[in-house]
């Protein structure tokens, strides 16, 4: 079972996305996770960002979900193709992104669930690496909100709080792990 939690950058999805791979693996299921690879990028990333970066990212993200994704457990994605778009169209100027478009929103049905986080009115926490800029973040969880709606993809919005155990809670309840049983 494949599982992305989307939304703009200082949301909670790595955190999230860590819990829910914690409480998995304690009810006995195998767990990958993938990180979000803007982290990895050997391009600058946040404002400064290129479309060769946004590319890297990407072609990566493709890849690595391929080449993790096991039939008997679960893959995490801290970010999934459409959201990792957003950050690319952002960029684009000028540029025909438009087989990328495709090709990230295409790939989108290959999630089983996708959850989004919701960008609150809060400061961003500094971490050194992501960008704290609001108007920056509120840009592109506009540009994630707008491609969801364009090509019409099924997802699950989170709660509007940053009490990581109510959005674990909502989640196991979607996934309705007892179907997905193998002990």
């Amino acid at each position: 079972m494949k599982i992305a939690i989307i939304g703009t950058h200082s949301t909670g999805k790595t955190t999230l996305g860590r819990m829910l791979a914690e409480k998995l693996k304690e009810l006995g299921y195998e767990v990958n996770y993938l990180n979000e690879l803007a982290r990895e990028c050997p391009f600058p990333i946040n404002e400064a960002t290129s479309f060769e970066a946004q590319k890297w990212i990407l072609d990566n993200q493709f890849r690595l979900e391929e080449e993790m994704h096991s039939t008997n457990g679960f893959l995490i994605c801290d970010r999934a193709t459409l959201d990792n778009f957003a950050y690319m169209k952002r960029v684009s100027k000028g540029l025909d992104i438009r087989s990328y478009e495709k090709k990230a929103a295409e790939h989108m049905s290959s999630y089983d669930f996708v959850f989004k986080t919701k960008k609150l009115n809060l400061e961003a926490e500094k971490d050194g690496i992501r960008s704290v800029n609001d108007e920056f973040r509120n840009e592109i969880d506009n540009l994630i909100s707008k491609l969801l709606k364009k090509h019409k993809i099924d997802y699950f919005e989170l709660y509007p709080t940053v009490d990581y155990e109510v959005h674990l809670e909502f989640i196991l309840k979607r996934l309705q792990l007892s179907d997905f049983c193998n002990f």
